[in-house]
């Protein structure tokens, strides 16, 4: 009986924690998904080497940013930042 009890545990523990990663990888394909748009939207990179870099810096500050806000929007929904 006690096995049972036991293997009973495991598997609702385990049900938590694959609901929790599939909930959190939905979010990453989320922020990919927008990322992803966002890098198509601006098109490909032209102009010098240095122009390239400079180009490439401010779509990865820009990708930075958006999802530094997406974990700010998450917190927030979460209530985990104190505002509710």
């Amino acid at each position: 009986m006690r096995a049972m009890l036991t293997f009973g545990s495991l598997l609702i523990v385990l049900a938590i924690v694959a609901f929790s990663m599939r909930a959190q990888l939905k979010a990453t394909q989320r922020s990919m998904a927008s990322a992803a748009a966002s890098d198509a939207a601006s098109g490909a990179l032209s102009g010098t080497p240095a122009n390239q870099v400079q180009q490439y810096q401010r779509q990865l500050d820009a990708a930075m940013k958006a999802a530094a806000r997406h974990t700010d929007d998450q917190a927030a929904s979460a209530g985990e930042d104190g505002t509710r």
